[in-house]
């Protein structure tokens, strides 16, 4: 699922909150948090995103 989808899934389900897990890390992938982040904004539900402390 990229980034928009996962917004538009948050706005489907009704989400107060999403929290992702498995955006950045690996070679594979091809978004990050940057890319979530427009996403969420573009969508509208920014405020729902919690990208969380990264240790």
């Amino acid at each position: 699922m990229d980034s928009a989808r996962a917004a538009e899934a948050a706005g489907i389900l009704g989400a107060r909150r999403v929290v992702p897990v498995h955006y950045d890390g690996w070679a594979h992938f091809t978004e990050g948090a940057d890319e979530l982040v427009a996403a969420f904004a573009a969508a509208g539900p920014a405020d729902l995103l919690d990208l969380g402390e990264r240790r």
